[in-house]
């Protein structure tokens, strides 16, 4: 059986058509059509001829009226003599007869779906005198039942309505959550590469620390040195070639320390900037410089084939300088005891506009079950403490941000080879 909560609303045309073929069929003085109502618990009143019946029908009528559970079982039309002949000892005869008067009638057709009474058709007397006939019950029962399936129709289209209403503002409301949900994602891995960033530059400081020691070690003992040789000239000697010599190795050694503190500061740099041009061969040596304490006492041998005329990268220098120090570092950790080659190259792809970058490793190499989950945040192969999964997953999620892709190809035993192509203007991911 099929209920809804909200009242059927009616167009005029087909209600008066209704109304109207039963008076000009029949001939009656009063047509009265009588709709339940599941959310107000009421029969609404639909009336050819004096709307006031209607108001006092509302009152009067609702499920619990014992109309209702008489017409139910009756099933078809009931005149109105027929409660009338009723003896007075059957119960509830003058509130079925009260229904007649209010609504004008005296004979109600029930409209019953699936044993349920869902309204019920008032007819007044004929104009003519006449009693209702056989034929006129079979036309009236006709009707009753053409008038239930069109009132199911009616309630069945309300309810698809009212589906189709409520699965469309469940769909916004999931549109609106799905869409803060990949707001929220974005800000946490701008947050995860923010903080992976700066964890990287943390780790390096204390090398980058020792690293800056030495030239400032040796250019001030030099420059000490010169001052006192100068203090003890004497106008006849030819001192002045060595001091020269050894003030020129002191800004030399300056200049070094001058270049890793421009390396640490570049890659530092917490911008999220996507539009500034990136020298690419400068961003590797960058990043070489910054790890060159961490493989100075191995026996690493790092070979640099660049393309010289490459164009620059829109991007993000400290972005893309991240990236270059974890895939250098994947690599230079994967040399089995330390000893091996990493390989820097670069050149431009004239008919993608882009520049490809390739780090390789004569290393131990990654097996085929492990990776396809190299990207996954998070996993790794490396023992506890040696690292945390995120690496490659950031430099993964960098490089998608510039527009680019990172693509690995491993061979156990005989090393990796990662593979970086960003366009040199920058297409959205």
């Amino acid at each position: 059986m099929f209920r809804t909560g909200s009242p059927i609303h009616f167009s005029e045309e087909p209600k008066n058509l209704l109304l109207e073929s039963i008076d000009a069929a029949l001939h009656v003085t009063q047509v009265c059509l009588l709709v339940y109502d599941d959310g107000q618990d009421r029969f609404q009143n639909f009336t050819n001829r004096d709307e006031s019946a209607a108001d006092k029908c509302d009152i009067l009528m609702n499920r619990a009226h014992p109309a209702v559970a008489f017409l139910e079982a009756y099933k078809g039309p009931l005149n109105k003599s027929v409660i009338e002949r009723k003896p007075r000892r059957f119960n509830h005869k003058q509130e079925i007869l009260q229904v007649f008067d209010e609504i004008q009638s005296v004979l109600l057709v029930p409209l019953i779906s699936t044993d349920r009474l869902i309204g019920m058709i008032g007819l007044g007397q004929k104009k003519s005198g006449q009693l209702f006939v056989q034929e006129d019950m079979e036309l009236l029962s006709t009707i009753a039942n053409q008038s239930v399936t069109a009132i199911d129709n009616a309630r069945m289209y309300e309810a698809l309505e009212k589906m189709n209403l409520e699965l469309e503002k469940k769909v916004e409301q999931r549109t609106a959550d799905l869409s803060e949900a990949l707001a929220e994602k974005e800000r946490t891995q701008k947050q995860l590469i923010q903080s992976e960033s700066l964890a990287a530059i943390g780790q390096l400081v204390a090398g980058t620390a020792h690293e800056l020691n030495n030239p400032l070690a040796s250019a001030s003992s030099l420059v000490q040195t010169s001052v006192e040789s100068i203090r003890q000239w004497d106008v006849a000697e030819k001192a002045g070639s060595d001091v020269e010599d050894d003030l020129l190795f002191s800004l030399k050694e300056l200049r070094r320390a001058g270049a890793i503190v421009k390396s640490l500061l570049g890659l530092s740099r917490q911008t999220q900037t996507y539009v500034e041009p990136v020298r690419i061969n400068a961003a590797l040596d960058d990043a070489l410089r910054v790890l060159y304490n961490q493989y100075k006492h191995l026996k690493v041998a790092v070979d640099k084939e660049y393309d010289d005329g490459l164009p620059d990268v829109q991007g993000n220098f400290a972005n893309l300088g991240q990236v270059f120090i974890n895939v250098i570092k994947n690599a230079i950790q994967a040399l089995p005891e330390g000893k091996g080659k990493v390989t820097l190259k670069t050149r431009y792809k004239n008919d993608s506009d882009c520049v490809i970058v390739e780090i390789g490793d004569t290393g131990s190499g990654i097996s085929g079950a492990h990776l396809k989950d190299i990207f996954k945040p998070f996993y790794t192969t490396k023992e506890v403490g040696q690292g945390t999964g995120l690496g490659l997953y950031i430099s993964h999620e960098i490089v998608k941000r510039h527009g680019g892709a990172i693509h690995v190809r491993s061979e156990t035993d005989r090393g990796t080879v990662v593979t970086i192509e960003l366009p040199c203007q920058r297409r959205e991911s």
